[in-house]
């Protein structure tokens, strides 16, 4: 055991720094136990839905406190509300923040493709009205607050209707705030009718969101500067439309309630990760809630234990204490499967490799201009193409007919060096590389055959009944596209990089069925090994790990079913991924090779969103502007591939083939994926 000593030691190390961290993150969740953080689930009329209740240590039924249900958006979960969570419960409220249907661990009882968000927040507020520790009038008028991020945010809107209505049939209202976050009201009733009453509203809507705000009358695309509160519908929401002005952040009365407009330069995204945003959440509510307890005759915020005029925020401590726990746990992988590979039956997944002179390739400095200029080329050919690949409806003809100019210059290819040949007296070394180009061209042509099959059917992973995460389905095209380009200038390339030198396996595919097998057992092992680490800190902490939009957490049941349906899908991509890290970074050391590989992955979508978006705030319109949940998406790529590059790299390392990291990077990113998604359960009932 004395060669585990020092991977063990590092596996143990990592351990002890996750463990800390997310304890350190979970007592700035908990605001150092001042607030009691539990996961809930309960029933509804239309459901199941979960989340994380945040009930201040003196609040009770003897001593109620006003309440705030908060909700994230389409894609996302809970974990996303953390600021407003963290923010608002330290300060004395009681905050719910839930899954809305569909997403995380909530069900509803109708399964329909995105109709999830009608009912969450009503249901949600409904809940929390019926508990006795939350504040309430003597005509039974709830203090519940709601507000909810993008598609959280209509349904917060929704919430409010659902409310009037009843409001007309029981002579009460459950909810006195709402404050929806990038989502404009627009977009689910047309403002025919007062349905904010006495509340105190609000909007969150920032100036490059990449969805709403915008009523112009010859729109060019959604990802552009924007200015809720000069544009018409803003003016009508503050009751100042016959004015014709206002400002941002400054309340004003309408209907015998409040409303303002925050509008932080920010894009969609942001404002769940958002110093400003954070502090307009925290003012909004106090304001409202100031105002809402007057009118009911219930006294002030400070009669509640709840503490008033700073807008400071600790939440940001949450989000580091929880990156670091996400560093060591990727970091982690590699001396696990150090101590894994070391182990009986484990160990066959290696291949040895015997150093000579013939299977050393020794680049000229030619052959590294070529391949740094090839490189840069396919990653700009790459960031182009990506938005193509992303969306269904674009044209991806050109690229299609390219494969047929592919496909003959393979056929030319084999035809000239058999001609060259025949033509030798002594032929038999050019016989023998005629069949070797041959065979090469062979599988060109297949590879582009089936690329231009991939090109030609958008269709691919578009069953909501069985590919039921519509997000995954974007995602998966871009795989399938984006690996067929990748095998296809990997598989054209390397023959020309590697001409002249005997390479034993240059594109490390070569493996005994043994090795194969046992680097799938080694995959599954390690994948399920840190997602059972996962588990147990959301189950120990309730704390994931997390930064900005990018997490790491555990699935439930139907996410796992889901994943197991994408992953012979992405197990295409991390191929063709893994097969060009192994041959452009084989003969590289330490960071320099890590960085190559992570850039081949990950450098065409930061090059893409760093055109997209330097264009956006330069001139007010993205390079796209069409181009909104797809950007969004492509975002939540960078750190995945990232990992994986370096990851395949890594294991390719040590085993002198491929399988161990494609397998792994596959299976592992697949499923945390699936875990941080909308998942229907259209199919799975």
């Amino acid at each position: 055991m004395k060669h585990l000593s020092k991977p063990l030691k590092w596996v143990l190390s990592l351990l002890a720094v996750i463990i800390v961290a997310s304890l350190a993150a979970s007592l700035v969740q908990n605001s150092f136990f001042s607030v009691k953080v539990d996961k809930v689930n309960f029933e509804t009329e239309n459901g199941e839905l979960s989340g994380y209740l945040y009930v201040p240590r003196d609040v009770d039924a003897s001593n109620p406190a006003p309440a705030v249900v908060l909700t994230h958006g389409y894609l996302n979960n809970a974990e996303m509300q953390e600021i407003g969570a963290i923010e608002l419960s330290r300060r004395g409220y009681v905050v719910l923040a839930f899954d809305m249907y569909d997403h995380g661990d909530s069900t509803w009882d109708t399964p329909a493709a995105f109709r999830f968000f009608i009912n969450s927040v009503y249901d949600a507020a409904s809940y929390m009205y019926d508990q006795d520790y939350v504040l309430k009038d003597a005509n039974g008028n709830g203090m519940i607050g709601v507000s909810g991020h993008s598609m959280g945010g209509f349904s917060s809107t929704y919430a409010v209707v659902f409310d009037e209505t009843n409001f007309a049939a029981l002579g009460y209202r459950k909810i006195a705030a709402a404050l929806p976050v990038g989502s404009d009201y627009r977009y689910v009733y047309d403002g025919s009718w007062n349905i904010y009453g006495t509340r105190s509203a609000g909007h969150i809507a920032a100036h490059y969101d990449q969805f709403f705000f915008d009523n112009s009358s010859d729109p060019v695309g959604t990802v552009i500067y924007k200015d809720f509160v000069q544009d018409e519908v803003g003016l009508k929401f503050l009751g100042r439309d016959d004015e014709g002005s206002a400002e941002a952040g400054v309340w004003y009365s309408k209907d015998g309630g409040q409303r303002v407009i925050y509008t932080p330069d920010e894009t969609h995204p942001q404002n769940t990760w958002s110093i400003e945003s954070g502090k307009n959440t925290v003012e909004f509510f106090e304001k409202a809630f100031e105002y809402q307890l007057s009118l009911h005759g219930l006294g002030d915020l400070e009669d509640y234990g709840i503490s008033t005029g700073s807008t400071g925020q600790v939440w940001w401590l949450k989000e580091a204490f929880t990156l670091i726990a996400l560093i060591g746990l990727i970091a982690m992988i590699f001396p696990l499967f150090m101590v894994v590979s070391k182990l009986p039956v484990f160990n066959k997944m290696h291949r040895e490799v015997a150093v000579t002179n013939e299977n050393i390739e020794l680049d000229s400095k030619e052959n590294k201009y070529l391949k740094f200029f090839i490189i840069v080329i396919v990653a700009l050919l790459a960031a182009y193409y990506l938005p193509h690949f992303m969306d269904r409806s674009a044209d991806l003809d050109t690229i299609a007919n390219a494969m047929y100019y592919v496909i003959a210059g393979a056929i030319v290819l084999s035809i000239f060096m058999w001609i060259g040949a025949v033509l030798k007296d002594d032929n038999s070394q050019a016989l023998k590389k005629a069949k070797s180009v041959t065979l090469g061209a062979v599988v060109i042509i297949l590879v582009a055959l089936s690329y231009r099959w991939i090109l030609n059917n958008k269709d691919i992973a578009t069953q909501l009944t069985y590919y039921s995460a519509p997000s995954i389905n974007t995602i998966v095209y871009w795989a399938l596209t984006s690996g067929g380009l990748i095998l296809m200038v990997t598989l054209g390339t390397t023959p020309i990089f590697n001409y002249g030198n005997k390479i034993e396996n240059p594109y490390g595919l070569k493996v005994s069925l043994i090795q194969l097998l046992t680097s799938l057992l080694t995959a599954l092992v390690l994948a399920f090994g840190l997602l059972l680490l996962i588990g147990l800190v959301e189950w120990i902490f309730l704390t994931d790990f997390r930064f900005y939009t990018y997490a790491i957490k555990i699935f439930n049941s139907h996410q796992f079913v889901a994943a197991w349906r994408y992953i012979p899908l992405f197990l295409f991509y991390y191929f063709a991924a893994g097969m060009s890290v192994y041959v452009n970074t084989k003969n590289m050391k330490n960071w320099k090779g890590d960085l190559l590989a992570a850039f081949l992955l990950a450098g065409p979508v930061v090059l893409f969103l760093i055109y997209q978006y330097s264009m956006l705030y330069n001139t007010g319109v993205a390079a796209y502007p069409n181009f909104n949940l797809s950007a969004i998406l492509s975002v939540g790529l960078i750190p995945t591939l990232v990992f994986a590059a370096i990851i395949m790299r890594r294991f390719s390392m040590k085993n002198n083939h491929i399988w161990t990291g494609v397998f792994f990077s596959t299976i592992f990113f697949t499923i945390i994926t699936l875990a941080n998604t909308v998942v229907y359960l259209l199919s799975i009932k």
